[in-house]
C-alpha cells in the first residue's frame, strides 16, 4: 500500500524556510549588531576634570558640576590644579586619566588642540589688579617697581600678568614678580607684606570676593582696557559697573573696566557623547543666569575660541539636548539615543535593500531558466534553418541534453509555472523534430 503522508508540517504555496531564513536573517543580524555597538558604547559612570586650586572660581565650578551629575548616578572626579595651563598640559597628556577641564583662551598653542574639542564658552574670566595704595592707579605701568603676586606656575593668570605687565614696561627690574598662590597672596596683601595680587576668576571666586569687599584693598579700573584687547585678541573688554556690589551705597561709585578671558570647558574629543550632553546640561544650569559681567542666557555660547566646538556641543546648541533624556532614566536615553543613531543610518541603507530582495530572488531563480530558453530558440532555429535527415539525430541529441539539464534545476513552487512553460517549449521542438524525422522516413520510403 502506498505511504500516507505524514501530516504536522504545513507547506506554504509560493515561499519557503529557506526563502523566510534569507529575508529574516539580515534584520535579525542587523538588530542584534546594532544592540552589541549600543551596549558597549554605553558610557562609563566616572569620568575626571580637571578644575583648579582650592577657593578658586575652577574649584567652586567642579563642585558645582559634581552635584549636577551625581544626580544621574554619574561619578565626576576633581583632579585640583594650578589653573589653566596646567589643565591644557594634563588633558594632551594620554597617560593620564583626565577627561574634562576648563581651559583660557589665548593659553593654548595650536600643537596643544589635537584630540581636544570645546564644549562652549562657559564664562569671562576678569583679570582682577587689587592693590594698596593711598593713590589711584589706573594703568599697569604704575605698578612698576611693586611686589606684584601674579599666580603659581601653571597658572593662567600668571601667563597672561607677564604678558601685560611686559606690555606696559613693568616687568622688569626693580618690579618683584612673585608666584605665590592666591590664597596666601591675599593673606600677604591684607596683612600689608604684599603690593599687588594679579588674580584671573568670576565674581564668585572666594578669593576675588575677600579683597573686593575689604576696606583697606582697592580694585584697579584698567584706563587703557580696549588697547590692551587690540594687542592681545583672547581678552575682551568688560565693565563692572557701578553699584553693582552694593546697589544702596553705590559701590563701586563708578565702572570699573576690566580686561577678561574667556573660559571653555575644554573635553577629550573621544569623551562619550552621553556624558558630553551632561556637562552641557549642567553648563547650562551652571552659566546661564545673569552675573556682575554678563547677562542672562550670554553663557554658555558655542562660540569657538582656542579650539573647535565639539561636534555634539553643536548638536546641543543648535537643536537642545536628546530629547529622550527628558521622558527616560538616563542609562535607558542613551542607550536608546545610541540605537536610533546607529539604527537610522542603518535603515536608510536596508530599506532600498530590502525593497530589492523580491526582486533579486526572483532574477536568482529566474536565471536559471534563461540559459535553457536560449538554447531551445537557438535548436528551434538551427531546425528551421537546415532540416536535412541527417540533422535530425543531432538535434535530438542536444534536446535530450538541454532535458535533462532542465530536469535537474530546483526552484521553489512558486517558479513551477517557469518549469512547466520550459518544460513545453522542449515538447514543442521535440514534435518539431518527430514530424521532421516522420516526414523523412516517407521521403525514404
Amino acid at each position: 500500500m502506498p505511504k500516507e503522508p505524514k501530516m504536522g508540517r504545513k507547506f506554504i504555496p509560493g515561499i519557503s524556510n529557506r526563502r523566510l531564513l534569507v529575508v529574516i536573517a539580515p534584520l535579525l543580524l542587523t538588530a542584534l549588531i546594532s544592540i552589541v555597538i549600543a551596549y558597549y558604547l554605553t558610557p562609563p559612570d566616572t569620568f575626571t576634570m580637571s578644575t583648579g586650586f582650592e577657593r578658586g572660581t575652577y574649584a567652586n565650578f567642579g563642585e558645582r558640576y559634581k552635584k549636577i551629575l551625581a544626580l544621574e548616578k554619574v561619578r565626576l572626579e576633581l583632579l585640583p590644579s594650578s589653573g589653566s595651563v596646567e589643565n591644557l598640559k594634563r588633558l594632551g597628556d594620554t597617560s593620564l586619566r583626565v577627561d574634562a577641564g576648563f581651559v583660557q583662551d589665548g593659553t593654548s598653542s595650536p600643537s596643544e588642540t589635537k584630540n581636544l574639542a570645546s564644549l562652549g564658552a562657559i564664562c569671562y574670566s576678569p583679570l582682577w589688579v587689587f592693590y594698596r595704595s593711598q593713590e589711584t592707579w589706573d594703568d599697569l605701568s604704575r605698578l612698576k617697581g611693586k611686589k606684584i603676586a601674579i599666580g603659581p606656575e601653571g597658572s593662567g593668570v600668571r601667563k597672561f600678568s607677564l604678558d601685560l605687565l611686559k606690555a606696559s614696561g613693568a616687568a622688569g627690574p626693580p618690579t618683584l614678580l612673585l608666584d605665590i598662590p592666591s590664597s596666601a597672596a591675599n593673606k600677604a596683601l591684607l596683612e600689608g607684606t604684599l603690593d599687588v595680587v594679579m588674580i584671573i576668576g568670576t565674581e564668585d571666586n572666594a578669593l576675588v570676593r575677600e579683597l573686593l569687599y575689604s576696606e583697606k584693598i582697592k580694585l584697579m579700573s584698567f584706563k587703557y582696557a580696549e588697547a590692551y584687547t587690540r594687542l592681545f585678541p583672547a581678552l575682551s573688554h568688560i565693565v563692572l559697573p557701578e553699584g553693582i556690589l552694593n546697589l544702596s551705597e553705590k559701590i563701586p561709585p563708578q565702572d570699573i573696566h576690566l580686561v577678561a578671558t574667556t573660559t571653555s570647558l575644554i573635553v577629550r574629543e573621544n569623551l562619550h557623547s552621553a556624558l558630553q550632553y551632561l556637562l552641557l546640561d549642567a553648563a547650562m544650569e551652571i552659566h546661564s543666569r545673569a552675573g556682575w559681567l554678563n547677562k542672562r542666557g550670554e553663557f554658555p555660547s558655542p562660540r569657538e575660541l582656542d579650539f573647535p566646538l565639539s561636534t555634539f556641543a553643536e548638536r546641543f546648541y543648535k537643536k537642545g539636548r536628546p530629547f529622550l533624556l527628558d521622558y527616560l532614566p538616563f542609562w535607558v536615553a542613551v542607550l536608546a539615543d545610541r540605537l536610533i543613531l546607529i539604527l537610522v543610518p542603518v535603515a536608510i541603507i536596508l530599506i532600498p535593500l530590502m525593497r530589492g530582495i523580491p526582486w533579486l530572488y526572483s532574477w536568482r531563480n529566474r536565471r536559471k531558466f534563461y540559459r535553457w530558453f536560449g538554447e531551445l530558440k537557438n535548436l528551434e532555429s538551427d531546425v528551421m534553418k537546415n532540416s536535412e535527415p541527417e540533422k535530425v539525430l543531432e538535434y535530438q541529441g542536444r534536446l535530450d541534453q538541454i532535458e535533462a539539464s532542465i530536469n535537474r534545476i530546483r526552484v521553489p513552487l512558486t517558479f513551477f509555472g517557469e518549469v512547466y512553460r520550459l518544460k513545453e517549449y522542449v515538447d514543442s521542438v521535440r514534435g518539431k523534430l518527430a514530424r521532421l524525422s516522420h516526414h523523412s522516413k516517407e521521403n525514404n520510403s
